[in-house]
């Protein structure tokens, strides 16, 4: 119950930044969708045949600030995991609302394209339950780092951007979710 609290906290001081900054007219939202390739990283050596498959995210985003920026997002992500586990075989079919709270600045700016990167917390939460081993159950709640670069070209944005999972996402299996996403947007100024 105490990361439903966090996530709705998060998600309702991202859209008290958006309202506020909205009302002051310094503000830029936009849309956007792309792939995501996941690994759930683990150290325990029962674990074997790791390997991530293509999933995607869409969403939206709020950018305020000029140079140096503030960029909170809601985004839809799905990815997964195949691995082997006491000889069988599991797919883990992750379905998540993910929040990255970032900070970012613009190394090139000019009114044509605009070079970026940013860094900040990458808050998740499952929507559906992921198969696991019967007694190795997937946390609702996952926060990680969020690591991103991009380029601005008109109203046009592309992102790569890699996501560090520092909490577990299955405590007993030690498993962190990392994954690394491209991503198209529009922005609506």
């Amino acid at each position: 119950m105490n990361s439903i609290k966090l996530l709705a906290t998060a998600i309702l001081l991202t859209i008290g930044v958006v309202t506020v900054k909205a009302q002051t007219g310094d503000i830029t939202l936009g849309v956007k969708a792309g792939v995501s390739i996941s690994t759930l990283k683990t150290g325990l050596n029962a674990i074997t045949d790791k390997s991530g498959k293509v999933g995607i995210n869409a969403g939206i985003f709020a950018r305020t600030g000029d140079d140096l920026y503030f960029q909170p997002e809601v985004n839809f992500a799905s990815f997964s995991d195949k691995y082997s586990f006491n000889a069988k075989t599991y797919d883990a079919k992750f379905r998540m609302i993910n929040v990255p709270l970032l900070v970012g600045y613009k190394l090139v700016k000019n009114k044509d394209m605009n070079f970026r990167i940013s860094v900040g917390p990458d808050l998740y939460y499952n929507l559906k339950k992921p198969v696991a081993p019967t007694g190795y159950d997937y946390k609702k709640f996952s926060a990680g780092a969020a690591a991103d670069a991009g380029v601005d070209i008109g109203n046009i944005t592309l992102d790569a951007r890699y996501s560090l999972g520092l909490s577990k996402v299955n405590k007993d299996l030690g498993q962190k979710a990392n994954i690394f996403s491209f991503g198209v947007g529009f922005k609506f100024q």
